[in-house]
This record gives C-alpha cells, sequence and structure tokens, in this order.
C-alpha cells in the first residue's frame, strides 16, 4: 500500500479506513515547502494581530490566503486531494507547521488546527460515501469547526457530557449547546462531538463508548449562535457558544461508529496544543531578544543574559519532547507511550508560553505593557490557549504511570480526549 510521500512530486495515494481504497494523483507539497509557505504568509498575518484582537474579529483574510497556501488539507488524506498529515507516518511535519503558524500568530494557527483536526476525523471515521461528500468539498474550501466542550462561560460547575442524539425516520434529532465553537464563525460544517443514547446499542455504555460525530451544515433549521464571546486572549477566534434546536441530522451525516474515537483511533490532540504554544513562546523570545539587542544597558547585563539562556533553554528541551513524541507518533509502535511523551511535552510547552511573555516584562520594562508591542497579546493569548487543559490532572497521569499503574491516551480523563461523565472535572 503506497501511503505517504514527502518528496514533493506527484503521488498516488490511497485511504486508510472505510471498506474501499481510493486513489488519485495530485501535488503533495514537502513539509518544507509548506513551512515556506506559512514564512511567506506570517508577517501579514502578524501585522492584523492587534486589530484582530481589539475588535474581537474573526481573520476572514488570514482563511482566505491559508486556503490559497493548502492550509486548509492538510489532514485530509492524499487520496481525497489533500496532503495526509495527522496519519501513521506522518505526524511530525503537522506540528512543524503548526508551530510555524503560531510563531506569527497564535490565533489563526489555533483555528487552522482546530479545522484540520475535524478535517482528518471526518476522513478516518467516514465511509467511502462520506469522504466521496465532504473531502472535495473541505478541499475546495468549505471549512469545519469541532463542538465538543460544554463548559458554559456563564455557568459554574463540572462540565459534564450530555448531548445525544434522539434516532428518528431518516436520521436523529439533536438538542445540545456546545462552547468554544472555534471556526464556527467561518465554518460550513459543524462537527458535533455527541453520542446516540443507550436505547439504540445492545448494552449500557458509558458516554464514551457512545460517541460519534454529527456533521451538521452551519445554515440548518434549529442552529443558534450566541454572541457571548468576551475572552481576556485568543479573542479574534470568536469561539462563540451555539445551540442546536431540535435539529435533524440526516443518517449521512452522522459519521463514525459508537466509541470509534476511543477504540479505533489512535491520534489525540495533545502534541498540537504543544506546537502552538511552543511556536508562541518563540515569538515572545525573539521579540525579547530583539529588544534587547537595541539597549545597550540590557544587551550586556549579566542579569538580563542569564534569562536569556535559560529561555533558551527551556525552549530547546520543549521542542527536544515534541520531536521525540512526534518521532515516536510516526514510528506508530506505542500509542499509548507517544501519548506519555506527548503529556510531558504539553506540560514543558505551557510552562514555556505561560512564563517567557511573562518574564519578558520584567526584562523590557514599562514599555512592553504599551499595546505597540505584542508581549501583552501574547501572554493573555497564551493564559487563555493553555486553559484548554488542566496541567495538574495530565501531570498526574504521569506520576501514577510512574507509581506503575500504567498510562493510557484514550481511556483517561483529559482534554485531549472526550471524557465519561463519573470522571468529569471543573
Amino acid at each position: 500500500m503506497t501511503l505517504l510521500d514527502t518528496t514533493g512530486h506527484t503521488t498516488t495515494g490511497h485511504t486508510t479506513t472505510g471498506d474501499s481504497i481510493a486513489t488519485t494523483t495530485h501535488e503533495i507539497p514537502t513539509t518544507e515547502e509548506l513551512l515556506r509557505r506559512v514564512d511567506a504568509l506570517g508577517p501579514t498575518f502578524r501585522s492584523r494581530m492587534r486589530e484582530l484582537d481589539r475588535n474581537a474579529e474573526f481573520p476572514f483574510q488570514n482563511f482566505a490566503e491559508a486556503t490559497e497556501a493548502g492550509l486548509n488539507r492538510l489532514c485530509v488524506p492524499i487520496a481525497d486531494g489533500g496532503f495526509g498529515y495527522w496519519m501513521p507516518g506522518k505526524f511530525s511535519g503537522l506540528y512543524k507547521i503548526l508551530e510555524r503558524l503560531a510563531y506569527w500568530d497564535s490565533n489563526t494557527s489555533q483555528l487552522l488546527q482546530v479545522h484540520n483536526h475535524a478535517a482528518g476525523i471526518i476522513a478516518w471515521h467516514g465511509t467511502p460515501e462520506q469522504r466521496a461528500h465532504f473531502m472535495p468539498d473541505i478541499v475546495g474550501g468549505a471549512f469545519c469547526a469541532s463542538l465538543g466542550s460544554e463548559a458554559h462561560i456563564y455557568e459554574n460547575g463540572a462540565e459534564t457530557l450530555d448531548s445525544e442524539l434522539t434516532k428518528v425516520e431518516g436520521g436523529y434529532r439533536l438538542n445540545a449547546r456546545k462552547a468554544f465553537t472555534s471556526v464556527s464563525a467561518i465554518a460550513k460544517y459543524l462537527m458535533v462531538w455527541c453520542a446516540v443514547d443507550d436505547s439504540q446499542l445492545p448494552e449500557s455504555r458509558p458516554y464514551a463508548s457512545r460517541m460519534i460525530f454529527a456533521v451538521v451544515a452551519k445554515d440548518s433549521p434549529g442552529v443558534e449562535m450566541l454572541d457571548d464571546w468576551e475572552m481576556l486572549g485568543m479573542r479574534s477566534t470568536v469561539s462563540c457558544g451555539i445551540k442546536f434546536n431540535d435539529v435533524f441530522v440526516p443518517d449521512c451525516n452522522v459519521v463514525g461508529e459508537p466509541g470509534g474515537w476511543i477504540e479505533n483511533d489512535p491520534r489525540t490532540f495533545s502534541c498540537a496544543y504543544a506546537a502552538n504554544h511552543l511556536g508562541s513562546a518563540q515569538a515572545a523570545f525573539d521579540f525579547i531578544c530583539d529588544y534587547v539587542m537595541d539597549r545597550p544597558d540590557l544587551r550586556d547585563s549579566e542579569a538580563v543574559k542569564v534569562r536569556l539562556g535559560r529561555m533558551d533553554a527551556q525552549l530547546y528541551a520543549a521542542r527536544c519532547g515534541l520531536a521525540a513524541a512526534a518521532a515516536r507518533l510516526d514510528a506508530g509502535d506505542d500509542y499509548d507511550a507517544a501519548e506519555a511523551d506527548a503529556v510531558r511535552t504539553m506540560h514543558l510547552c505551557k510552562n514555556a508560553v505561560l512564563s517567557i511573555p511573562y518574564e519578558g516584562f520584567d526584562i523590557v520594562g514599562a514599555r512592553a505593557a504599551h499595546e505597540r508591542y505584542p508581549l501583552g497579546q501574547m501572554m493573555r493569548d497564551a493564559r487563555t490557549f493553555t486553559l484548554h487543559f488542566r496541567d495538574d490532572l495530565y501531570v498526574q497521569r504521569l506520576a501514577e504511570m510512574a507509581l506503575g499503574k500504567g498510562f493510557s491516551a484514550k481511556k483517561a480523563r483529559g482534554g485531549s480526549t472526550p471524557f465519561d461523565q463519573s470522571s468529569a472535572g471543573a
């Protein structure tokens, strides 16, 4: 089976899921070429950051340019017109691209990450007919939002997942309320994480083992966008809440088998989070260094040099961790071990992106608080985006593994995977 090719030459690819094998031929850019495309777009992305943040405005122009560069089809299988990332043997390149995007603009990087992951999930779990329907549309510029969270902004208490599909003739009815719906501002498709109820299964199962994906057109009757995005950071993601009021979902738009994400898909989102944090931390570090180089009093200060040296080593450790975890995913021999490395990497990258911009304020001084400098937004975006997962819950899993209790990539509480109601945290 010809699965992947990274040479940049015209390639024949085959899908790895479903009941049949599709074949197509198109030009596959190398990761290096895609990184060059990102760097060509990046300075313009960064120049728009301040205004987009001030207005909490979605980066529509960034998305148009990213689509022109092919960054909308990173995780679409090669056989379906994409570049085949986030697939066995081809993880590392995706994280390099996301890191570089985040270096220029973490908001745009996070949004493209969500869209590409959603496209990759539909492709992996979809039937040949579903891939034939959705993938050409996505390659052509249709975007996907991924709606999992039910941690609603104006409510307190632990998050629980209770969005379920009710069977009706020809499909299902969906009543749900989702939060933090990144990409929804531009999306054509809303990929909703939900579950079939127990009555549709031969035996009772926990929520995560009933999970499937409902792909809902955003213009479907009963879809209600909420105007509730008033955030400290990541403001231009415009990740508002959405209600689904008795929305009809045809059978052909329900993707996957119950529990398939947990049982049959080895992938997680952990390294993508880490890549975004790492790129953002590197951007903050480079800004600090550029500022210091223009100030002889700072450039010659031993105390400042010590701080910069520690930051440099911190970035190196995080980047090595990400490369090691991605290489283990590429090898595909032990996904639980790879996810343990990914959790370690998330911890390192989260610490880097939270500490480096913050420490930069002490080095740069009061000027850093002025809006003309990017450090304030970098810090706000980092503080907001790193709340996708609770670091203490993840490192506890590492401690349990060290104490001999084992580690599972998918069957434990965590922000990178759905959780059962019994194990839901705040």
